[in-house]
């Protein structure tokens, strides 16, 4: 009987958050259910409510300890299956109570860089509300802001330096987003690089006489 319960507990308690259904939740919790404990595949009830992007699910289970770092069977936790849903609310709720990607540097810097490459601005602001900056370099020490420069891509360009890319930053061959620019014949990249390198300068030797 004990085996039977602790097998199918959290199967009823996935299936409520997956239907809305938080007064079966509660009754389940008041009988004693284990808010982190995972189904057969290691999925909790804040892994479904996060991929679902239900904040309304979310901060209940939050407000009751839900384990906001648990992992699945498949590596994944509830942030990242947060960021599935693009939900940017359920992200950030996730990240105020301590959760945080189990990544490298570089993975993420892969991630962002891959994003950047097909223009898919949304999926990057709902990263950086995990807490991945901008500034982020792939295992070549490429960043966001390198891919958009050799895309030819003036949006992303923009995007990357409004969100805090730095125009400086060099890849494991030394070159610098503007360097791509000007090697791969891109004019009007390189001058959006260089007037923002030029405003940068200017802002420091302001500071600096100020």
């Amino acid at each position: 009987m004990k085996v039977f319960r602790q097998a199918i507990i959290p199967l009823l308690l996935n299936y409520a958050v997956k239907y809305n259904d938080t007064d079966e939740l509660k009754t389940l919790l008041e009988h004693g259910a284990d808010i982190s404990v995972g189904d057969w595949h290691g999925r909790t009830p804040l892994h479904v409510a996060a991929r679902d992007g239900n904040m309304a699910v979310v901060k209940f289970l939050l407000e009751r300890g839900a384990d906001v770092n648990k992992v699945d069977a498949a590596g994944q936790t509830p942030l990242q299956e947060a960021i599935k849903s693009m939900d940017i609310d359920v992200v950030s709720s996730l990240v105020s109570k301590g959760a945080y990607l189990m990544m490298t540097s570089e993975e993420l810097g892969a991630q962002m860089c891959c994003l950047a490459s097909q223009g898919l601005t949304k999926e990057m602001l709902v990263w950086e509300a995990a807490g991945v900056s901008f500034k982020v370099a792939d295992d070549s020490g490429r960043t966001p802001l390198h891919v958009a420069a050799s895309s030819n891509n003036p949006e992303m360009v923009g995007f990357c330096l409004q969100h805090g890319s730095d125009p400086e930053a060099r890849d494991m061959y030394n070159n610098r987003p503007v360097d791509d620019a000007k090697r791969l014949g891109y004019d009007n990249i390189e001058e959006i690089l260089t007037e923002k390198d030029e405003q940068q300068s200017q802002i420091e030797e302001s500071t600096s006489m100020g």
